[in-house]
């Protein structure tokens, strides 16, 4: 499943003592729910514990950038150049640089999206299987016009997806 996460990246410059930055995280520890870690930034799994992180850093000038994430539940996906795979192993794609679709079945046949499919094959950063067990892939989404090209060549029609309630899980 899929699941939308926050991030709160920490700005360590400005000279700021190690010492300094290890009461910061100190403090985030006992104040707000962290999910994960990649270095300097910190992920929670709501808007309201970003914004309680993003305060305690912003209170110390260490507030950096803030980040909408998708965990995947998949850390074997390829998404270099989409997200990253955090210490603790678990993958992330940045929301900004993604989009998600799903093969609408009422429109062509399941020969017809199986040849779209493998046309886009090369495309795709990978699937994800939805709680009702459909699939939904995972494109850049800068190539979403060429994605709409291969699927009317096949007489095939997609759904873009901008929220995913029924992707949600509990990781």
């Amino acid at each position: 499943m899929l699941k939308r996460m926050y991030g709160v990246e920490v700005d360590v410059s400005g000279g700021k003592l190690p010492g300094f930055y290890a009461q910061i995280v100190h403090k985030i520890g006992d104040s707000v729910q962290v999910f994960d870690r990649d270095q300097q930034l910190f992920i929670v799994q709501s808007e309201e514990e970003r914004q309680k992180l993003f305060n305690i850093l912003q209170d110390r000038q260490m507030a950096g950038e803030l980040f909408d994430l998708w965990l995947l539940p998949d850390s074997e996906a390829e998404i270099d150049d989409y997200g990253f795979v955090s210490l603790s192993g678990r993958a992330y794609l940045y929301d900004t640089l993604v989009a998600f679709f799903r093969f609408l079945p009422q429109v062509g046949t399941a020969e017809d999206r199986w040849a779209a499919l493998q046309q886009m094959e090369e495309h795709l950063i990978t699937p994800v299987k939805a709680e009702s067990g459909e699939v939904v892939y995972i494109v850049d989404r800068a190539q979403t016009d060429l994605i709409e090209g291969i699927a009317r060549a096949f007489q095939v029609k997609l759904e873009w997806l901008t929220d995913f309630p029924s992707l949600h899980s509990e990781p």
